[in-house]
């Protein structure tokens, strides 16, 4: 099978892949240690040989820890940065500074539009990840002034963060969806009203967890902004972001993208499976068919903004993918559920465990949202029969019960929420900022 290359102008690029694969192999001592124990001499090159390439996995990044995939000498290495390690042991990732310039161009593709009228709210970790890197070097790149408040610490608790994008008067927001969730409730517990008293927020670019079409929407209304989804790892940087037509895009022209079919092993340029990536640009540390682990759906461009890259859907994790009734789900299938029929409602937290096509799901709601979000339960409840085929039960919390704020200093406090899990099964639950209850009076000042 020839796999064919993804890149905006539809056409395959030898030359391109031949160059970073040679790269890779003259300099990074693991890469050249696995293809040669594959019988695979990428300085010979031909057409047939990309497809033959064993994959990278996130298991090869540890076992290579340290240096084992450097490919640049190090007076080249710009920044060393590291991933969460929400799926095991951080894994290291290289950049010359050639690669921070490519990455702060991608940063800029999606189509929120930053320029100098822009004051853009940093709300991600600067301590090892990409994320606030990313954004904070390409909105300064734009122009943009850019507010650094970072990810959740005893310096930055959630009404400093407030009192920082309202009297700044920020116009775009950079964080994880959840994020929004948890600054909205704060606000409203400040006396605030998200949509209203943040006049000149215009939109949020959100990145590190799935995010369901109803979920953005749900947050959309919530905030009367714009939210542009951003896609990729530590590893790989951004690898896709939202136009201004709401799609989400791959950037085909800096990667070859495959769909693996987890099942027969093959890859195609479209389809439905795991994402594999291979930057054609990157120099530190080489992507080549890495395995992002993440199950998506990549389509044709059609999109109504005019862009000719592919666009994705990304469903979530391998490892999260469960059955009901022979019918495959992801938690973002629930989330979508739950927040198609929560729309309106005030900020709403939800996990849930799923026993044999039985979900038990839990809804942290504010005080004063409670009853309203009580009364829409028998509609989610039909709901998530009619259109995922499961049975529930369902229960609604008051604020605080899982969903904390004032414990700010955790390490787990950067990690992302586990929303949904089978029953038995271990792991982080949704409370993952702490586990002190929320304290103060309802009309918080913003300090």
């Amino acid at each position: 099978m020839t796999v064919q290359s993804m890149t905006h102008r539809g056409t395959a690029d030898q030359d391109r892949l031949a160059g970073i694969v040679g790269h890779a192999y003259r300099g990074a001592p693991y890469l050249r240690t696995k293809y040669r124990a594959a019988g695979i001499d990428p300085t010979h090159w031909s057409e047939g040989l990309f497809p033959r390439l064993p994959f990278t996995t996130k298991d090869d990044l540890r076992l290579a820890y340290p240096e084992g995939l450097l490919a640049v000498d190090r007076s080249e290495v710009a920044v060393i940065h590291e991933s969460s390690g929400t799926t095991g042991e951080p894994t290291p990732a290289f950049f010359t500074r050639g690669d921070i310039d490519e990455w702060l161009e991608r940063m800029l593709f999606n189509g929120v539009g930053l320029d100098e009228q822009d004051v853009v709210f940093v709300k991600t970790p600067y301590s090892m990840l990409t994320t606030a890197h990313q954004m904070h070097g390409a909105a300064q790149r734009a122009g943009a002034t850019v507010i650094p408040a970072g990810n959740r610490t005893e310096l930055m608790p959630y009404s400093r963060a407030l009192r920082l994008l309202r009297d700044y008067r920020a116009t775009v927001a950079y964080c994880m969806p959840v994020e929004l969730m948890l600054f909205a409730r704060r606000a409203l517990a400040a006396g605030l009203d998200p949509a209203k008293d943040f006049p000149d927020l215009r939109a949020a670019v959100v990145n590190g967890e799935v995010l369901s079409p109803a979920k953005k929407r749900f947050l959309e209304e919530l905030w009367s902004v714009t939210l542009f989804p951003d896609y990729g790892s530590t590893e790989t940087t951004t690898l896709g972001g939202a136009c201004a037509a709401g799609s989400l895009h791959l950037w085909s022209d800096r990667f070859l993208f495959e769909v693996l079919d987890p099942a027969t092993g093959q890859c195609s340029p479209r389809g439905t499976g795991e994402l594999v990536v291979t930057s054609y640009l990157r120099r530190a540390m080489p992507i080549v068919r890495y395995r992002m682990g993440d199950i998506v759906t990549v389509t044709d461009p059609a999109c109504a903004c005019g862009s000719d890259r592919p666009q994705v859907w990304v469903h979530g994790r391998e490892a999260d993918r469960f059955t009901v009734d022979g019918r495959e789900l992801y938690p973002i299938d629930v989330e979508d559920v739950v927040y198609g029929a929560l729309l309106g409602c005030e900020p709403v937290f939800w996990s849930g465990e799923v026993d044999d096509g039985h979900l038990t799901l839990v809804l942290e709601a504010t005080d004063s949202g409670l009853t309203e979000v009580r009364r829409r339960t028998a509609e989610l409840a039909s709901a998530l029969a009619s259109r995922l085929g499961m049975r529930s039960t369902i229960d609604v919390v008051p604020p605080g019960t899982q969903m904390t704020l004032d414990r700010q200093t955790e390490q787990e406090a950067m990690f992302k929420p586990v929303y949904l899990r089978m029953r038995g099964h271990d792991g982080r639950g949704l409370d993952y900022t702490g586990t002190s209850q929320e304290t103060g009076s309802s009309q918080e000042k913003l300090t």
